[in-house]
C-alpha cells in the first residue's frame, strides 16, 4: 500500500473509505511510500439493512390454509421481502464503491467485504463497469472479511498478509 491508494471496508450496514496519506516527510517525498497512515474520507450507513420486516409491513399475515390444510397464518411472503431488501443494499454498496473509485481516481484500491456478500457485490460492480470502468481495473487486493470494526492502523498489515488479487 502506498500514498494515494484507497482502502474500502464494508458490510451490509456500512462502508468506510480510507485514503493512504504520508505518515512522515520521507513518505511525502516518495522515498518511503510504504510509510502511510489511513485517513477516513467517506463513510456511508445503509439504514435499510437495519430495518426489520415488521418496520415495513404493519399488518398481520393473512388467514388462509397453511400446508396441512388447517387454518393458519402463512408468512412465506416475508422471506422474499427480506431478500429484496438485502439485494437493494448490495446494489447500493456496489454503486457507492464504484462512485468513490471513479471520483477519487486512485492508483489502486483495496476492498474488504464479508464473505457472504463479497461475490454478489463484486458481480454488481462488474455489471457497472460500462458506467464506471476504473472500478474493476484498479482493484489491487481484496479480502472476504469484515474489517469495519478493525483499527485502521492494522488494516495495511492485514492486506499485506492476507489480501488476494483478482
Amino acid at each position: 500500500m502506498k500514498v494515494g491508494d484507497l482502502v474500502i471496508v464494508g458490510n451490509l450496514g456500512e462502508i468506510k473509505v480510507f485514503k493512504a496519506s504520508p505518515r512522515d516527510l520521507e513518505a511525502e517525498a516518495g522515498l518511503k511510500p510504504q510509510n502511510i497512515k489511513l485517513d477516513l474520507i467517506n463513510s456511508v450507513d445503509y439504514v435499510e439493512s437495519h430495518w426489520r420486516v415488521s418496520d415495513i409491513v404493519t399488518d398481520e399475515a393473512g388467514r388462509f390454509k397453511a400446508d396441512a390444510g388447517k387454518m393458519g397464518a402463512n408468512v412465506g411472503e416475508r422471506h422474499e421481502l427480506e431478500k429484496k431488501m438485502e439485494e437493494d443494499v448490495i446494489k447500493a454498496i456496489a454503486e457507492d464503491i464504484a462512485k468513490v473509485v471513479e471520483e477519487n481516481d486512485p492508483p489502486k484500491y483495496f476492498l474488504a467485504l464479508p464473505k457472504n456478500i463479497f461475490k454478489r457485490v463484486w458481480a454488481q460492480i462488474e455489471a457497472l463497469s460500462a458506467k464506471y470502468p476504473q472500478t474493476t481495473k484498479k482493484l489491487f487486493r481484496y479480502l472476504e472479511e469484515d474489517l469495519t470494526k478493525t483499527d485502521k492502523n492494522k488494516i495495511p498489515e492485514i492486506f499485506a498478509n492476507k489480501g488476494a488479487k483478482l
